[in-house]
């Protein structure tokens, strides 16, 4: 994977739960998802994956819409 293809790929949030006061996070490519869920099921960890939002991708206000 190149790094242009890494910046397109879906990327994953991965925290480790159970972990001490803070969750262990990560991030991962979509590919990498099943295999730190299969993982932490061998070691008995609960892990919690939820989809980043990229930059370009998160919303914000529009154009002509005033916020109060």
């Amino acid at each position: 994977m190149t790094s242009s293809d890494r910046q397109d790929a879906q990327l994953y949030q991965v925290m480790y739960l159970g972990t001490g006061a803070e969750p262990e996070t990560r991030t991962v490519v979509a590919e990498e998802v099943a295999a730190v869920i299969e993982q932490a099921g061998r070691h008995g960890m609960k892990v919690l994956v939820r989809p980043c939002v990229h930059p370009q991708d998160e919303p914000g206000p529009r154009k002509g819409v005033q916020l109060s």
